[in-house]
């Protein structure tokens, strides 16, 4: 598999993962309005951990794109 390969992987499953958590957002919203706090609180619970890690794998991303050669795994 190329860099380029990789670094276009890499940016869609950071993309799909952005899309589940907004999906995941809605849905705790939607039991929200039901009067389910508690199942909401513990869906945004969990969110958390995934927005904490964004910051990483965005940066994580860019270096890919930018730095060369990238390293070879045997």
């Amino acid at each position: 598999m190329s860099d380029k390969e990789i670094t276009r992987l890499l940016t869609l499953i950071d993309h799909r993962q952005s899309e589940l958590t907004t999906a995941c957002k809605e849905i705790a919203n939607w039991i929200d309005r039901q009067g389910d706090m508690p199942v909401a609180g513990k869906i945004r619970d969990r969110l958390k951990a995934v927005e904490a890690d964004e910051a990483l794998v965005k940066k994580t991303l860019t270096s890919l794109k930018v730095e060369r050669p990238l390293p070879r795994f045997r």
